[in-house]
């Protein structure tokens, strides 16, 4: 199968690329820069260029989408919203007009309202599945949102497969030491983040095996490490932090606030790494 990878120089790029070539993809990597260390071959690409995307979709069977701004902290609102929706318009619509039969793209937790809200959010209920409501605020979450909005409509445009994962903090286990370590001692500075995670080689297998899933349509999916990445447990920190959000049945011990039943049962996603892994 020939897959086009976006983002591919990027954190979780770099994992997908690799764990793809590994299972014996034909990869072809797509940036704006060049990966540090070629694992296929690559092309410097402007996703916002619907041109450009043409020329790099061509001939593929697939494509995973991972190109965005991360995050909105570090560009004004309206250039985080705008590369975000035009970049998937235009993967969107140029595999819609080539005939790519699935796009496997990276969606967020974001899409729930967290983690950059402007005004207090906390969630409705615990452990949050993919029918709780999405509350976005701030534009990197609404450009979340509106892919997922964006994924209905090419469905019912084309009959393609659109797989919409939906990741919290994406972490290696260097980056969780830098990173993470600092807040055990602090459960409402990573209550923002819903105290969840995911290590970039469980990111990678998610979109492996939501390529080789038989699901058609569009279908969302939270894929998280099954613990939080605090030593304190769930419903301690869910009562610390969130009095008001109702604690359902099965939260249990350090388990992550974010359920990835509905990616176990429907492509045998599994994690494979978590953050004791670590140390």
């Amino acid at each position: 199968m020939k897959v086009v990878v976006t983002g591919g120089s990027g954190l979780t790029g770099r994992h997908v690329v690799a764990d793809l070539v590994q299972h014996g993809y034909e990869v072809s990597s797509v940036d704006t820069a060049a990966p540090a260390k070629p694992l296929s071959p690559y092309r410097l690409v402007n996703l916002e260029d619907i041109g450009q995307v043409y020329g790099c979709l061509a001939g593929a069977d697939a494509v995973v989408h991972l190109a965005a701004i991360p995050r909105p902290t570090f560009h004004t609102n309206d250039v985080v919203f705008h590369t975000n929706v035009m970049t998937l318009y235009n993967i969107l619509e140029a595999a819609a007009t080539l005939g790519i039969p699935r796009v496997v793209w990276a969606s967020s937790v974001s899409v729930l309202g967290f983690p950059f809200f402007y005004r207090p959010l906390a969630p409705q209920y615990v452990p949050i599945d993919e029918a709780h409501p999405h509350l976005p605020q701030d534009p990197y979450a609404l450009s979340k949102h509106l892919g997922e909005e964006m994924a209905d409509a090419f469905v019912r445009r084309c009959g393609m497969t659109i797989i919409s994962l939906r990741f919290p903090w994406i972490h290696t286990p260097d980056s969780f030491r830098e990173q993470i370590v600092r807040l055990w001692d602090d459960p409402a500075a990573g209550a923002s983040n819903l105290w969840s995670y995911i290590d970039g080689r469980d990111a990678a297998q998610a979109f492996r095996l939501a390529l080789e899933a038989g699901i058609t349509g569009h279908e969302p999916f939270f894929v998280a490490a099954p613990n939080t990445f605090m030593k304190t447990s769930s419903t301690d920190l869910v009562r610390l932090c969130y009095p008001d959000t109702e604690i359902r049945p099965g939260l249990d011990g350090h388990q992550s606030l974010l359920s990835s039943d509905k990616a176990a049962r429907l492509f045998g996603y599994q994690a494979a790494h978590t953050w004791e892994q670590y140390f």
